[in-house]
């Protein structure tokens, strides 16, 4: 059996040609709806960003981009990030906070004119030297999305580092609630058992092995950072 996953994710192969015309009108509208949309969430992302700056880091991009834990408001706000009062997630504050940081900081125009979702993509580069020559580049050769992720993959791996996975206290707290809250329900908690049960052993098994890892996990960090 084909692995949905992996199908779902595949780009699309139609060509134009291959629709009739009121389809071709209705993609269209479509893509013109689509790319109104990207340009409405991306305006709002660099607009929180530029007031968090301003406003919660007192307009200083090295204090954005460096230690963070001392500022109250930024702490809470990762605190509320994912939940009821705050429906961002840490990923959109930071990237948020990150471009307008480096908007402030790097003024070269290759990178002033790339759109935020290829600027979000530079910002594991870390170094802005070589984030500036990286937009350079991506703009000179035109990469989309998709491209401009491989070449930072990249330039990374040239660098012998992969994408670094921040982490921070707010941030573990935040993903393991979120794990709690999807699993730790009752009627979740039934429903498990009763599929477990239901199951063939084998795939039983699999599943209680994985339960198993995670308590295994969960006792050895807590006796460690305890």
């Amino acid at each position: 059996m084909a692995d949905d996953t992996r199908t779902l994710t595949k780009p699309a192969t139609a060509t134009p040609a291959a629709l009739s015309a009121p389809h071709r009108k209705l993609l269209a509208e479509a893509l013109r709806r689509a790319e109104d949309t990207r340009n409405v969430m991306e305006d709002a992302l660099v607009s929180f960003g530029r007031w968090l700056l301003v406003a919660v880091f007192d307009d200083d991009a090295a204090a954005a981009l460096g230690d963070r834990s001392a500022n109250p408001v930024w702490a809470d706000l990762l605190r509320r990030a994912g939940g009821p009062t705050l429906r961002l997630n840490e990923k959109m504050l930071y990237v948020a906070l990150h471009i307008a940081a480096r908007d402030r900081r790097i003024t070269d125009e290759a990178w002033r004119n790339l759109e935020p979702g290829r600027k979000e993509l530079l910002l594991p580069l870390g170094d802005e030297a070589v984030m500036r020559e990286a937009a350079q580049h991506v703009t000179a050769m035109k990469l989309t999305q998709r491209a401009t992720r491989q070449y930072v993959t990249s330039l990374l791996a040239a660098q012998g580092k992969g994408r670094a996975v921040r982490v921070t206290a707010p941030r573990v707290a935040s993903q393991v609630r979120r794990f709690r809250e999807r699993v730790a329900s009752k009627a979740y908690e039934k429903k498990v058992v009763a599929a477990l049960q239901a199951a063939d052993p084998a795939q039983a098994k699999a599943a209680i092995d994985e339960i198993e890892a995670v308590r295994q996990w969960a006792e050895r960090l807590l006796r460690r950072a305890r």
